[in-house]
């Protein structure tokens, strides 16, 4: 077999490990989506997508807040998440028609489960830079993303309607392809491209382009015969297509506010870092260490890292740390009413992708407690995908009021990662009183809303924080038939045991 050969076979096989762990994390994600928008910044990005398809405006007057019902709105938000919606609002209201459901109710189900698709999607490119830029092995690469995908609050974001996932793909992509030994000018537009895409679903995502120039000026001490003109053409291919999104941007601020530079987030930013910065790190509830344990060892691994890939390093660890500077002086730092501290969420594969030289180098022992880690983990993302996290915060806010924020930030005994599976527990036992349920289905179907209404009358009539957060648990509720109740998750769950299976023989296979 000549080296041509051996290539393509590597290739293909590659590509069938990618589309295995895709279909797996698909069926995962889909398997436990709530299919429904319970978040407010969701809720908004989703009513822009309904009022650009039925009304051809970039306005809303859907109520998202208490009172504002009939008012001419703006999102706030970038309009990459609302504008890539449109085709799954189109799919939910063709579902409507043939499946005779409420056409609300399937928009709904349909965008909800975007960011399942997308944050899969992560994963497989995750995978792709295990084993195109490191050379790790299947198995090395599979388990890495597994618990990006698996143990980190990317599996809890994967149920929601919010931009993080998006913004997560998009840079990785960018990365994918920046970092492509070839580093020809195709790779660069395509860079260019992930980066202008980033922008529009989340303008802070901006703050990691310095890094991408900058490693795009590194590689230059390996041709310093370049001309200056060359140099020059590298950065604008891949900035080109950065200034065409851009303007796109520019353009949706004029529409909105009347000014190009006016993005609606100037009054967030406040001169409190620390607070911001010790809070990411080490509140005991909002640590992105304790929300997603397998990272410290990938911060252990830095000087690894740094020692045999010391370009990707310096590259990742700007992504990282932007992020976290930049985040620091946000009002919101902490996220909200989220699990963990969700605008960190972008930054996880570069703190995971590093546990790989433990993988690779470490003593068994180390190999061991990374699995632990990771096994940890996804135990904390399967409690906050069964229960809605927002019941434990409206729990605090019932019961302390305005001192509820800090205790769920600053206090060890408060804090969410313990709380959330006392709600479990809560949940799961409500469940069982046939009265209570029926009065929750009962509320639901009349379409109650809660706003303006106190954290107790959310807590005691709320259906979306009283069952188990999962799509086919709710239509089992509303006694829909056998074929969308109870058929969608057997064929999703076998999917997923069977692609599982394959998965476990190209690691069995790769280890050996």
């Amino acid at each position: 077999m000549n080296s041509i050969e051996a290539s393509i076979l590597i290739s293909s096989s590659k590509t069938k490990t990618a589309c295995l762990l895709f279909l797996f994390l698909t069926c995962i994600f889909l398997l436990t989506g709530q299919g429904s928008i319970q978040s407010n910044d969701g809720k908004i990005m989703f009513f822009l997508t309904k009022s650009i398809v039925e009304e051809g405006k970039l306005s809303f007057k859907d109520e998202v807040f208490f009172g504002q019902s009939g008012q001419e709105q703006f999102s706030k938000y970038g309009i990459g998440m609302s504008l890539l919606a449109i085709p799954f609002y189109v799919l939910g209201k063709i579902f409507s028609f043939f499946l005779g459901i409420e056409e609300y109710y399937t928009t709904l189900f349909s965008v909800s489960m975007i960011n399942a698709l997308l944050t899969a999607l992560s994963s497989v490119v995750l995978f792709r830079l295990c084993r195109d830029r490191f050379n790790w092995t299947d198995a090395n690469s599979l388990v890495l993303t597994l618990g990006f995908g698996l143990s980190t609050m990317s599996w809890a974001y994967s149920e929601g309607f919010m931009s993080e996932p998006a913004t997560t793909l998009f840079l990785l992509c960018a990365v994918y392809f920046l970092t492509h030994p070839g580093n020809v000018w195709q790779n660069r537009i395509l860079c260019g491209t992930f980066l202008g895409l980033a922008l529009l679903y989340r303008l802070s995502a901006g703050i990691t382009l310095p890094g991408f120039f900058i490693y795009q000026i590194m590689l230059w001490k390996d041709a310093p015969d370049k001309s200056l003109r060359s140099r020059i053409s590298e950065l604008l291919q891949m900035g080109f297509p950065i200034l065409l999104f851009l303007c796109l941007i520019f353009i949706y601020n004029y529409l909105r506010y009347q000014n190009i530079f006016e993005t609606g987030y100037e009054k967030g930013f406040v001169p409190d870092f620390w607070t911001g910065l010790l809070g990411n790190l080490f509140s005991p509830g909002k640590s992105v260490f304790l929300y997603n344990p397998v990272i410290i060892m990938g911060c252990l691994a830095f000087p690894r890292f740094f020692k045999s890939h010391p370009r990707y390093f310096y590259f990742f660890s700007w992504i990282i740390f932007s992020n976290l500077f930049l985040y620091s002086f946000w009002v919101g730092w902490h996220g909200g009413w989220a699990w963990g501290p969700r605008m960190m969420t972008p930054v996880l594969p570069y703190l995971v992708l590093p546990v790989g030289f433990w993988m690779v180098n470490g003593s068994q022992h180390t190999k061991k407690f990374v699995y632990g880690l990771m096994a940890l983990g996804m135990v904390l993302q399967i409690s906050s995908v069964t229960v809605n996290p927002a019941r434990y915060y409206y729990n605090l806010d019932s019961r302390f009021n305005e001192k509820a924020h800090d205790l769920l930030i600053y206090s060890p005994a408060y804090s969410p990662l313990i709380g959330q599976f006392k709600e479990v527990r809560i949940v799961f036992k409500n469940m069982g009183d046939e009265e209570f349920r029926k009065n929750l289905v009962r509320q639901a179907t009349s379409k109650k809303t809660f706003l303006g209404e106190n954290s107790t009358d959310v807590l005691e009539n709320g259906l979306s924080v009283n069952a188990p957060n999962f799509w086919w648990y709710y239509m089992y509720l509303f006694g829909y038939p056998f074929y969308l109740t109870i058929l969608p998750p057997l064929i999703l769950l076998f999917t997923a045991i069977y692609c599982g299976f394959r998965i476990f023989m190209v690691v069995k296979m790769s280890s050996t």
